[in-house]
């Protein structure tokens, strides 16, 4: 067989061809890692946001969860805590909307329930991939909507919170709704506080609820203040009566009721609601 004629390549022509041929090779190898790159993240987008499909708010109060939210002390993290679960769940699908400026922020999660419990701290900001952390500023609050799972049936709850960056010493505060206020000197000296529209309540009551279950935090307890708080509720009745809950139970404080508020100074408690006598 006759061999075929062998053409040498131009050492000019050489070396040029070898660095397109290393820049191909490169430039292939960037491209397959980008792609799958943005698969591995699209698969993640998928598997980890689930929009809360449930009505909301449909189940009775009495039957809700009790949550809490409460910020740190540096005023760039939010406690979500789910204390008591009434009707049957494993998991919770939640979804946390605020306002920060003028714009709207967010961020969602799944927790797995242990005895009717879970918790988890989340950041008012973002995290880029090598760490690098941007704060959200200028928060006011917003919304929180959960979806409970994995029992006889899913459910799902939403209400209001408002974040309080107090750094104009203010004493006194008040719900997103306009219904609820809170006041204490000692306040003054708090730098982060969050009021909770809460979804449900802890334990039984057996009155006829007229309001919200309302929940003042903060980034340091507040159980350890001794003076008193005076907490003011509006009411359309006469016959009102502030319900506190003061961690292990439930109590009727002394309320006096005029021009469609309730009010009653007393000892600070986790959660306030108004109810009818």
């Amino acid at each position: 067989m006759p061999k075929l004629p062998f053409t040498k390549i131009p050492k000019k022509f050489l070396l040029p061809g070898i660095i397109v041929l290393v820049l191909l090779l490169v430039g292939a190898a960037w491209l397959w890692q980008r792609n799958s790159q943005q698969q591995a993240e699209n698969t993640q987008k998928t598997s980890t946001k689930k929009k809360v499909s449930q009505p909301v708010n449909v189940i009775p109060v009495a039957d809700r969860p009790y949550m809490t939210l409460t910020p740190s002390s540096d005023g760039h993290y939010i406690t979500l805590a789910i204390k008591e679960v009434k009707k049957d769940a494993s998991k919770v699908d939640y979804e946390m909307e605020y306002q920060t400026g003028s714009m709207l922020q967010g961020f969602q999660g799944l927790l797995t329930l242990k005895n009717g419990q879970a918790e988890e701290k989340k950041l008012f900001g973002s995290q880029s991939a090598g760490g690098a952390i941007t704060y959200h500023e200028d928060i006011t609050g917003g919304s929180f909507l959960a979806q409970f799972e994995g029992g006889s049936e899913d459910y799902a709850v939403k209400s209001a919170w408002r974040y309080f960056t107090n750094k104009d010493k203010e004493s006194s505060f008040s719900s997103q709704d306009g219904k609820f206020s809170i006041e204490n000197a000692s306040l003054a000296k708090v730098s982060h506080l969050v009021i909770y529209n809460v979804p449900g309540y802890p334990g039984k009551i057996s009155q006829e609820l007229l309001s919200d279950p309302y929940a003042l935090s903060a980034d340091s307890s507040l159980e350890s203040l001794s003076s008193n708080f005076t907490v003011t509720l509006h009411s359309s009745s006469e016959e009102a009566v502030i319900l506190g809950y003061d961690g292990q139970k439930w109590q009727e404080l002394d309320t006096s009721v005029s021009d469609g508020k309730a009010t009653t100074t007393s000892p600070y408690m986790p959660l306030y609601v108004l109810a009818k006598k």
